[in-house]
């Protein structure tokens, strides 16, 4: 017997209606400095005009809009239909795609991109799959001299990640967020030159280059 879907896009369909309401009204755990980390992308990634954008799990298309805002060309990738709507409804330029993640890119992404950015989406796989999805990406489609940027929940260790969920109390849900001495390392091993800065108390951003 197949095993349950974790996440399913029909739980991410509801959310799409109300989902940018909370990410502005709600301070607490999972969306504390939810507005810096996404800045902080922009910071590293220094969006030019004409820069070419892939924006995986873009949700509602918050992060691509500031890319938007700076001229870029943007592709959009996300696996709620209701998410990829919002997006569109802000994004008409944008080239958006629905796709899952966990599935590799369809043939109309099959090719490489100044930038390829994710926010808040890797913390649902575990640290094997959060590597190869990154070597992939890496490798596979971005232009010599392009960077992978990806914001997420992310703790600088176990033992920060632990106090943390504990000063939250019934706001914790346990995932495999991001331990970025674990990840760091682990990407490094795949070959990967990764930068990690912590933005909030839970989340942070891993810069990452061939």
């Amino acid at each position: 017997m197949s095993q349950p879907d974790p996440f399913p896009p029909s739980e991410f369909d509801p959310w799409a209606a109300t989902y940018d309401s909370d990410v502005a009204t709600q301070s607490q755990f999972p969306f504390n400095g939810y507005r810096q980390v996404l800045q902080t992308v922009i910071d590293l990634a220094q969006p030019r005009p004409g820069m070419s954008v892939l924006d995986v799990g873009t949700g509602t298309g918050n992060l691509a809009v500031l890319f938007a805002s700076q001229g870029c060309e943007l592709w959009c990738t996300d696996f709620s239909e209701a998410m990829l709507a919002k997006a569109h409804s802000k994004l008409p330029q944008a080239h958006l795609v629905l796709h899952d993640l966990r599935a590799s890119l369809p043939a109309g992404l099959d090719r490489r991109f100044d930038r390829i950015v994710s926010a808040y989406v890797f913390h649902h796989f575990e640290l094997t799959r959060k590597i190869e999805l990154c070597r992939e990406l890496a490798t596979g489609h971005l232009v010599p001299g392009g960077k992978l940027i990806i914001a997420d929940l992310s703790f600088r260790d176990k033992q920060e990640m632990d106090a943390f969920g504990q000063s939250v109390g019934e706001l914790w849900e346990q995932e495999p967020y991001w331990l970025a001495d674990e990840s760091v390392q682990g990407l490094a091993s795949a070959g990967l030159i990764v930068a990690y800065v912590q933005v909030s108390a839970c989340a942070g951003v891993y810069t990452i280059t061939v």
